[in-house]
């Protein structure tokens, strides 16, 4: 499983049961109905990263999204303020994520309160940047042993016939590394 996914599971984790954010999606989704709101979106944006060593391994940002949709109305900014306290308290408990990351730290917000208004809807993102170190998973035999054998055109004959391998094996090797 890919860490970016892993992050949104634990931010989904970390805001799961609170009443306040009972409807929380992992994806691009959008209310369909106003009696769908209030509801949040956790999803992953642009990330960067920057070589840490020569063996591949990369420290890596990407920032997170908590979308928080409310009904558009009088109270629509004191909503989502709350919906934004709620996941901010959650969010602070663990800036590691259980040790997924090296840091989450709130990055700051913006509200929409127009592009939603076919739903009556009002849009607050919140933004978040994620550190986490990466590294490709290594996976595979663990080369307790390797044989090779070397089967060489014939160096008897001059000149060499035949022109490839004779099928005699002329040199192998085994090597064992230690465990």
């Amino acid at each position: 499983m890919h860490t970016r996914k892993k992050i949104r599971l634990a931010v989904q984790e970390k805001l799961a049961g609170h009443p306040l954010l009972e409807k929380l999606f992992l994806a691009r989704t959008r209310a369909a109905r106003s009696e769908d709101l209030p509801f949040a979106n956790i999803i992953t944006g642009a990330e960067v990263t920057e070589d840490l060593s020569d063996q591949y391994q990369e420290q890596r940002t990407v920032q997170v999204y908590v979308q928080l949709y409310a009904l558009n109305g009088a109270a629509v900014v004191d909503v989502l303020d709350d919906l934004a306290d709620v996941v901010e308290q959650r969010l602070i408990t663990d800036p590691y994520l259980g040790g997924i990351c090296q840091s989450l730290r709130y990055k700051g917000s913006q509200p929409d309160y127009e592009s939603a208004a076919d739903l009556e809807a009002a849009l607050l993102t919140m933004t978040y940047e994620c550190v986490y170190i990466w590294q490709p998973s290594v996976e595979g035999d663990d080369l307790q042993k390797v044989a090779v054998e070397i089967d060489m055109a014939s160096p008897r004959n001059d000149p060499p016939l035949p022109v490839g391998p004779d099928g005699q094996v002329d040199a192998s090797a085994t090597i064992n590394f230690p465990q």
